[in-house]
């Protein structure tokens, strides 16, 4: 028992040490002031012109090139800058629940000692009860707003008249000039925002060939002087445009089978999904009744009895192109001795004429 409780008192005089801990602040407690934000107060000058500026944007959406405009006259104007700052300090709380009594009873006491051996939190309690324990809080207070100078500022207006100079759009095929149009009905008044043109209104893209590159520029000439903006069209938005102009979409059939013979050297059968063949891709216009052509190859090269003829559609070429690529993670390719014969481009036009489907296809 006496060899117990000296270790208890051992133990005890590691937590306990009449000392004080935490008393002195850590490097990184720095009592500071920061500003924390500005803003501007009022003018204390007339506006001053100083530049114009061209602004331009576009966006395909449904196939159609919406294509926006803002002419912007830029104004200068001084007006008073104001710091908002902010106090930080770090406070100092404590000692925390020190109590001298407390601690002599605790030292001198049997379960106390054996309750700090077992539990830490009651070995917490001990620790503070013994020493000068200190806790630090940071805290801020924000300082009353003080004068920074002063700062010029840009003022927009978009008060720009069709009188005020001319304004041109130019659409460009590969580089070449292909469309140019004066840009007209701007009315000044301050307006909140830019004037939007949908370019399919006065341009048929079908014009174009199906890899063309676009890109579109606009000159706004002002007091003589030529404000240039260039936009380049992103090539899927071009691809887009162009094929939406003259087809309808893109396809292909693919044709496959389950519980099918997957290796037709070995005759071995499995339950994966099989992939037999898969036609060439075809551009088409015109009614989407794909599923009826589908069906009608499915009758005639359903050879294997067990498999599904499908059509996987997307708008573009690209967006088709990017689906096949994931086309192994659904399926494994037939192994072996030739697999049985797909569709030609005949067989699948035969397949239209036979439904009376009012669709043409052409091979990509």
């Amino acid at each position: 028992m006496k060899c117990q409780s000296a270790n208890a008192l051992i133990y005890l005089s590691l937590l306990s040490g009449c000392g004080a801990i935490n008393a002195e602040r850590e490097n990184y407690m720095k009592d500071k002031v920061y500003v924390k934000s500005h803003y501007f107060g009022d003018a204390i000058s007339e506006p001053e012109f100083s530049h114009y500026e061209l602004r331009a944007d576009y966006e395909v959406s449904d196939e159609k090139l919406m294509v926006s405009v803002d002419p912007v006259e830029i104004y200068t104007q001084k007006k008073e800058r104001f710091a908002i700052k902010k106090e930080v300090s770090y406070k100092r709380y404590g000692p925390i629940r020190y109590s001298p009594t407390r601690c002599v009873i605790s030292v001198v006491g049997v379960f106390p000692v054996l309750f700090a051996m077992i539990d830490n939190g009651y070995a917490d309690s001990f620790k503070k009860a013994c020493n000068k324990v200190y806790e630090w809080h940071r805290e801020e207070k924000e300082l009353p707003p003080e004068k920074a100078g002063v700062k010029a500022v840009n003022l927009e207006l978009r008060d720009y008249l069709d009188s005020d100079g001319k304004l041109n759009f130019q659409l460009r095929a590969d580089g070449k000039l292909v469309n140019g149009v004066l840009l007209t009905g701007f009315k000044g008044g301050d307006r909140r925002g830019p004037y939007s043109w949908e370019i399919n209104n006065w341009y048929d893209f079908s014009q174009l060939d199906n890899d063309d590159s676009l890109d579109v520029r606009i000159v706004n000439v002002r007091e003589g002087k030529s404000l240039i903006r260039d936009l380049s069209i992103k090539s899927e938005d071009a691809e887009n445009l162009i094929y939406k102009s003259k087809y309808d979409g893109i396809f292909h059939l693919y044709y496959y089978c389950r519980l099918c013979n997957a290796n037709l050297t070995d005759n071995l059968y499995t339950d994966q999904e099989v992939l037999i063949w898969k036609t060439r891709n075809f551009l088409y216009k015109g009614d989407n009744s794909l599923d009826w052509v589908a069906s009608c190859i499915e009758d005639r090269f359903d050879h294997l009895r067990h498999g599904n003829v499908l059509v996987r559609e997307e708008g573009t070429p690209k967006q088709i192109s990017y689906v096949n690529s994931f086309i192994y993670d659904d399926y494994v390719w037939v192994r072996g001795v030739k697999p049985p014969g797909k569709p030609s481009t005949d067989d699948i036009r035969s397949c239209i004429r036979k439904k009376g489907l009012d669709l043409e296809i052409e091979e990509y």
